[in-house]
Formats: C-alpha cells, sequence, structure tokens
C-alpha cells in the first residue's frame, strides 16, 4: 500500500484491506506516515474513546498521586462503572487506571468535576486543548463519551490524540496493562482491560475502545514490533469481533 504524509491521501498502490469500519487510519507516527486510510477525516460518534481527551487533561492538570473524592454519579444499566460512591477517597493514579482500562464513566465525572470545578468546566478545557493539538473535526460536550451531537472526533484526530497520550509514560504503561488493582477507595478493586487485544496479542499495547448503539463499537489502537509502532482507529463497527479483527 502507498505511504503518504499525514493529511494528504493518494491513490493506495494495491487493493486495501477489506474491513467493516465505517472511517479507519493506520499511521506510523514518527514520519507521520499514512499507511492506510477510510473516510479518515469523517466526523463520527467516537463512544468512551472521548475519554482520551479526559485522560490527557487529567495528566497535565493534577498530579497522579493527588486524592480526590468522588462525586455522586447515576449511571444507567448499560454504563460502564468501576463502582465508586460519593465520598470515597481516591488517587487520581488509581481513576485513571479505571476510566481507562474498564472504561469507568464514574471516575471520568470524578476527573473532570475536581479538575475543572463543574463539568460544563472541564469539557471547555477538552475543546481547548482540542483546538491546541489542530484537532479540526473534533468537538466535545460531555468527559464520558456518552451520544450527542457536539460529541465527535476522526479517526485522523484519534490517532493525533492517542499519539498524545502515549508521550506520558504512566499513560503508556497503563494502557498496556491486561488488568489493574486499584489500592485507594473504600475497598480494592481488580479491572480487567476491556481492550482483549492487549490481553492476547503481545505486539498490541493501547490504547483504548468505545461503543454505544449509535456510535457502533471503536477501538483506538497501538502496536509496536521490531521497533517500529503504529498507531489505528476503526469507527462505526458492526461487533466487537469486527473491530478486532479490522484492528489487526
Amino acid at each position: 500500500v502507498a505511504v503518504t504524509s499525514l493529511g494528504s491521501a493518494s491513490p493506495a498502490a494495491s487493493a486495501p484491506p477489506a474491513i467493516d469500519a465505517k472511517a479507519a487510519i493506520v499511521i506510523e507516527p514518527s514520519t507521520q506516515t499514512i499507511v492506510y486510510a477510510r473516510r479518515a477525516s469523517q466526523r463520527r460518534q467516537i463512544a468512551s474513546t472521548t475519554k482520551m481527551m479526559t485522560a490527557l487533561l487529567a495528566v497535565e492538570r493534577a498530579s497522579l498521586d493527588d486524592v480526590m473524592v468522588t462525586v455522586p454519579y447515576n449511571a444507567s444499566p448499560a454504563e460502564s462503572v468501576a463502582g465508586f460512591r460519593a465520598g470515597e477517597r481516591v488517587t487520581v493514579r488509581d481513576l485513571l487506571r479505571a476510566m481507562m482500562i474498564t472504561s469507568a464513566n464514574d471516575a471520568a465525572m470524578t476527573l473532570a468535576v475536581r479538575i475543572a470545578g463543574s463539568e460544563s468546566a472541564f469539557v471547555r478545557l477538552m475543546n481547548q486543548r482540542a483546538r491546541s493539538l489542530g484537532l479540526a473535526d473534533t468537538s466535545y460536550d460531555n468527559p464520558i463519551g456518552l451520544d450527542g451531537e457536539k460529541n465527535y472526533s476522526s479517526a485522523t484526530d484519534l490517532v493525533r490524540l492517542a499519539y498524545e497520550l502515549r508521550q506520558n509514560r504512566f499513560l503508556r504503561e497503563l494502557m498496556d496493562q491486561g488488568f489493574v488493582r486499584l489500592s485507594t477507595g473504600s475497598r480494592p478493586r481488580t479491572f480487567i482491560n476491556r481492550n482483549t487485544l492487549v490481553r492476547t496479542v503481545p505486539e498490541v499495547n493501547g490504547v483504548k475502545t468505545g461503543h454505544t448503539a449509535r456510535a457502533g463499537y471503536l477501538l483506538v489502537g497501538s502496536a509496536t514490533r521490531g521497533g517500529v509502532t503504529v498507531l489505528s482507529a476503526v469507527l462505526g463497527e458492526p461487533s466487537e469481533s469486527a473491530r478486532n479483527r479490522d484492528s489487526l
């Protein structure tokens, strides 16, 4: 497949792989080379990959050892949560572990409110950071990834954001863990990584899953082999198995 610089696609030299994703991209980030792209600039719902920006702001604006008091969060039955009750004392480190590994919405909301003072103030920070990173096809209206007309991104923007996350050593190592144990809060908690490829494919080392009925299944991925790292994103997949297959 022909490779081009990031942001300027050209016809592939050979037939592209057959995938189910509505939009997708693979890049080699050190040279910003696009290896494959399909509707990579299309704005789409992004579900819990929204939490990538929440994580970036958390490591930029708080210390990992800071202790935050969890806020009330009334989750619907379908939401992913860590089970925090209001008033627990949890470190930023453990909130990030819960949010990135099991996609805990309650952890994301606590980070947002405690960092910015309110959810709306944190969303403003999310959009400001997106603009500073040049993510022209990205907008946020919540820190979690609930479907919303103003909560969207593109495959290209998601891999650019993934690159920023991987510059942080804690996040880079966290996203490559098969499971995590939380030692703070009212009780110990253990969570398995929702990114099953991290647990089953040695080369895969991140980044974040997402799913809602409207967004479909998503995976922003990273993998390293032979000293080469690539970043990928697949959006609008019909199933988790399709998401994994297309990413690989």
